[in-house]
């Protein structure tokens, strides 16, 4: 199992640990193996990790295939999914399951004491063993 920090949006967090979302969007693939954790930054104004989720799977498709098959699990509306897709002739989706939120949230400034200068990930970072960072979430 591999373990990576990903940046998504406060509202898209909320539909996660509401369960509403069950599928993350992203322009660009991502190379993690099923059964990977991702641990889930809330980007600003929230600015911490509040839920770790496992990858259910990962699928590329083109934008109206993906729309088709994952758009109700995505949890935005067509025309926010038009916009974000438009003019890629593949998106990946991201299947999320075991999603679970942590019971003491990790802030940036606690990540940044663990790895000085961290800044987070605008697609993902892995978190492999012997990286300080990864301290912070199994501490």
């Amino acid at each position: 199992m591999i373990d990576a920090i990903i940046s998504i949006k406060p509202r898209h967090v909320e539909n996660i640990l509401s369960g509403k979302k069950t599928v993350e969007l992203r322009v660009r693939n991502m190379n993690l193996p099923v059964g990977s954790r991702l641990w889930v930054y809330s980007t600003l104004p929230v600015g911490r990790v509040e839920m770790f989720a496992e990858v259910d799977f990962i699928e590329l498709l083109p934008p109206k295939e993906m729309w088709k098959k994952h758009g109700k699990n995505i949890c935005i509306p067509k025309k926010e999914f038009d916009e974000y897709t438009r003019s890629r002739d593949l998106v990946a989706a991201i299947g999320l399951k075991n999603i679970k939120p942590l019971e003491k949230d990790i802030c940036l400034e606690t990540m940044r004491q663990y790895e000085k200068g961290f800044q987070p990930p605008q697609f993902f970072s892995k978190l492999y063993p012997g990286r300080a960072l990864c301290s912070a979430f199994y501490a």
